[in-house]
């Protein structure tokens, strides 16, 4: 008799759960942007130039997110990166949490782009939050143009005076696989074989103002890394401009 009342009991709370998620809602939400130059985590990915940005998010009322990003690029590998992200986000008491699986993709890219490696890449990440400050890291078991394991750590704050916005943040690059004979590890992100450091740091400090439902965005934006090390690339710290509007 007891089992019986105890499935039954099962049986019902199932359909409740089953009702629950069947009247759940999933919201889309998205935004455009125009930006003076993408920098991804510190370094120009447009050649500083100007580049236009996407994205498009679907999220369930359990916390379950997708988001697709886009952006223009002008780079090795070709003139468009795709990412795509699978997450969880939701909150406890006043601490907010964020953990998720991205993939950055290139379209119309290949190999020969990227000196023969492959330039597409997984990562996983995670992040808290809390009062306007945030920390999070991120990981990939090889990196962008097969460079091999990488790390990233990082940490912001942000917050609102007289109406503007301003934040700052930083983080820190850490290629677990030193520059070796197979082209892994920082040297090899560079293009600079010479390169034997396996870290370095990006920076971003910013202000940020709402005018008629357009977001507008200064924020000078660097690097620790020094331009010899740099191997062609540009990782002068500049100041970049971005317009966004979001629906």
């Amino acid at each position: 008799m007891k089992l019986t009342k105890l499935s039954h009991a099962v049986i019902a709370a199932s359909s409740m759960t089953v009702g629950a998620m069947a009247h759940a809602e999933i919201t889309t939400s998205g935004s455009v942007a125009l930006t003076s130059d993408y920098k991804f985590r510190g370094i120009t990915q447009t050649s500083n130039n100007a580049a236009i940005q996407g994205s498009l998010t679907a999220s369930h009322d359990s916390g379950a997110y997708a988001t697709v990003w886009g952006s223009s690029v002008d780079s090795l590998v070709g003139g468009s990166e795709m990412d795509f992200m699978l997450g969880y986000a939701g909150e406890s008491g006043d601490i907010s949490y964020d953990v998720g699986v991205m993939r950055y993709a290139y379209p119309g890219a290949n190999s020969g782009n990227a000196g023969g490696a492959e330039p597409d890449y997984n990562e996983v990440y995670g992040s808290v939050a809390a009062r306007g400050t945030k920390v999070g890291v991120a990981y990939s078991d090889d990196y962008f143009a097969e460079t091999g394991k990488f790390g990233y750590v990082f940490a912001s704050y942000g917050t609102e005076v007289s109406g503007v916005g301003v934040s700052a943040s930083v983080g820190y690059n850490y290629f677990f696989d030193d520059n070796n004979a197979a082209g892994e590890g920082l040297g090899a992100f560079l293009g600079n074989p010479a390169v034997t450091d396996d870290a370095y740091i990006d920076y971003k400090v910013a202000v940020s103002k709402e005018v008629k439902d357009i977001g507008f965005e200064l924020a000078y934006i660097g690097t620790d890394l020094n331009e010899k090390d740099a191997g062609g690339l540009n990782i002068d710290g500049s100041f970049v401009v971005t317009a966004s509007k979001s629906f």
